[in-house]
């Protein structure tokens, strides 16, 4: 199970550098796909941390955020509302909608190249604040696990030496 979790890191860690050549090379649709799945593997993680269980594929990124802001709603964990913001939840909504929408025109229309540029470096950016609010919230995590580890003593037996 740990050798999976790795492998799927180290894919991840491995896309990152391939959507910065992609945005350098100029393939605009490339790096937000690459960014999208790099979005939806973090959304996916953070899911799990804050559940404690994976959400499994079915869960796409729109799904991801939607349990995400309703878990934000609930109070589940007061990390998950310090560490992501309302704000970023809806900009990457948005972002995804946008995408989804420039690739419906492809299909139609001739889309612009500024227009699938901005799509790709939006996308950078709120890759890099989520991944920035992934990092901070699993930082807080690690330390509030430990220290619950810490303090948890275990059930206080009753001693009588009465009997003694």
């Amino acid at each position: 199970m740990k050798k999976e979790a790795k492998k799927k890191h180290k894919v991840i860690k491995n896309l990152v550098p391939k959507a910065d050549l992609a945005l350098k090379n100029e393939f605009y649709l490339d790096a937000s796909w690459i960014l999208s799945t790099i979005i939806e593997a973090k959304l996916r993680r953070i899911i799990t941390i804050m559940m404690n269980e994976n959400p499994g594929l079915g869960f796409g990124p729109q799904k991801c955020l939607r349990q995400i802001k309703l878990l934000r709603q609930k109070g589940i964990h007061p990390l998950l509302d310090k560490h992501l913001k309302i704000r970023l939840i809806d900009e990457l909504r948005l972002w995804l909608n946008h995408r989804n929408s420039i690739y419906k025109d492809l299909m139609d229309i001739h889309v612009s190249k500024a227009r699938i540029k901005k799509m790709a470096e939006e996308g950078t950016i709120l890759y890099q604040e989520l991944n920035l609010v992934y990092k901070s919230l699993k930082k807080d995590w690690t330390k509030e696990l430990i220290k619950d580890s810490l303090t948890y003593i275990g059930p206080i037996e009753d001693i009588s030496y009465a009997d003694q």
